[in-house]
């Protein structure tokens, strides 16, 4: 037989390099799921902002309705 040297050193660079490629995968996997969760947060962002505009403008429009109500009211008294 053979000295072992060899094949030990082998197993031992085969190990390492499907190590390293775990690792590699695991870092894949957990950054795809960090884009995801941020492209969910964008898109609660967005529909946060819109509420807000319309919130924005139903208030204004309330306040110029409020604004002409006293205005005329001025007016007739």
């Amino acid at each position: 037989m053979e000295p072992a040297d060899g094949r030990v050193i082998l197993f031992i660079l085969i190990a390492f390099a499907v190590f390293a490629l775990g690792r590699r995968f695991q870092t894949m996997v957990i950054m795809r799921q960090v884009w995801k969760q941020s492209a969910r947060q964008v898109s609660a962002r967005k529909t946060v902002a819109n509420n807000a505009a319309k919130s924005m403008i139903g208030i204004t429009l309330l306040a110029i309705i409020v604004i002409w109500l006293v205005l005329n009211l001025n007016r007739v008294m």
